[in-house]
């Protein structure tokens, strides 16, 4: 049974959250203070921590940032819950590296299917080009049962978003992926995902992948971007924006 960690300093929504991932066939535990947050998800193992960010806090920000940082926690996935008053606080969240935001008022059940989808693929619906799980792109290699990827021998930690994102390049390797296309691998279906934040998340997955080799991403100005080979890195045809 999954865990849920759940960081909130207001004991209503907490009670009300936790009986709704309950029902929903999770466990959770209830973070109140970023001491308590950074402590929790190594000691809990949760699948997924949900920030709850309401008007007047920086706990959620604070958290997140916590998180980020530390080699331990940085690929656990953080859910930001916007609460009404807050959605000043998505860009700054965004900067402080959260995977995923929900902007409340939201249907349950929308937040119930992302955390199933973080929990694993349903049975039956493996690609047959996984073969054992696996996929490898040069040096570059998912392990989609242990959601783990490695470059060159070196482990690399991913978001959940950015690792959807490389699953989907590697799959489509040598093929320009819209930014249209990323979306509806990257995240829940029905999410409004602006062009800038798939940018911020492709961003995010260069520089993970660049501490063990080159860039392998390349933009194509207008159209999306492309995962392409090693020998190809030194004849790009197209320009590379940062993004």
């Amino acid at each position: 049974m999954a865990s849920i960690l759940i960081a909130s300093t207001d004991a209503d929504f907490y009670l009300l959250l936790s009986h709704i991932l309950v029902e929903a066939g999770f466990t959770v535990t209830l973070a109140s203070s970023v001491e308590e947050v950074a402590f929790l998800s190594v000691e809990a193992n949760p699948l997924a921590i949900l920030l709850d960010c309401r008007s007047g806090e920086t706990m959620a920000m604070d958290a997140c940032l916590r998180l980020k940082q530390d080699a331990a926690t940085v690929s656990l996935p953080a859910v930001a819950l916007i609460g009404p008053g807050a959605e000043h606080q998505h860009l700054n969240l965004m900067k402080a590296g959260i995977d995923d935001t929900f902007v409340r008022p939201m249907a349950p059940r929308k937040l119930i299917d992302f955390l199933n989808g973080l929990a694993g693929p349903v049975a039956g619906k493996q690609d047959p080009r996984i073969g054992e799980g696996l996929l490898a792109h040069g040096d570059i290699t998912i392990d989609l049962k242990a959601h783990k990827v490695a470059r060159g021998g070196h482990e690399i930690h991913l978001g959940p978003i950015e690792f959807r994102l490389l699953r989907h390049l590697i799959e489509h390797a040598g093929q320009i992926c819209s930014r249209d296309a990323l979306v509806a691998a990257g995240w829940q279906k029905g999410r409004f995902v602006d062009r800038r934040t798939v940018n911020v998340h492709i961003g995010r997955l260069r520089r993970a992948l660049g501490q063990s080799g080159g860039d392998v991403i390349r933009t194509v100005r207008s159209a999306g971007y492309l995962l392409e080979g090693a020998g190809e890195r030194g004849a790009r045809g197209q320009d590379r924006p940062a993004g």
